[in-house]
């Protein structure tokens, strides 16, 4: 897993409130073809078949109307798969098509007669 700094993330073409400092966590999992086990003698066989990448995202102290943003780019029910561009670990700009998990926030406090929000996260998981 690779914690990097984005301060472009687009997800559904949309330009997202920019994530807490370290808050995006890359994951790349193999994933092996049906057939992957363990032979009698214990050696383990099988065949990558893809790698998938898993977005950790959390963001700082929001307003309603970034979180607003988020959502309507994650929970669209109509178009589920949606492309996220960022730059990865390796400084490479990428595009993946992904879903989202649930997202998750805290209201923080109001301020000012302003709502603020925190702890606010989603998962993005490759298609």
């Amino acid at each position: 897993m690779a914690n990097i700094t984005v301060s472009d993330l687009y997800i559904n073409d949309v330009k997202m409130p920019d994530p807490a400092l370290e808050g995006v966590t890359v994951s790349r999992e193999k994933i092996w073809s049906s057939n992957t086990g363990r032979t009698t003698s214990g050696k383990m066989v099988g065949t990558v078949v893809a790698v998938k990448t898993t977005l950790k995202i959390k963001w700082p102290v929001l307003t309603p109307a970034q979180v607003a943003t988020i959502e309507g780019a994650v929970s669209d029910p109509d178009n589920p798969f949606v492309p996220v561009k960022y730059t990865d670990a390796t400084g490479e700009t990428v595009t993946r098509t992904m879903y989202f998990g649930t997202p998750s926030y805290t209201v923080y406090s109001w301020a000012n007669g302003m709502q603020y929000i925190k702890n606010a996260s989603v998962d993005g998981i490759e298609q």
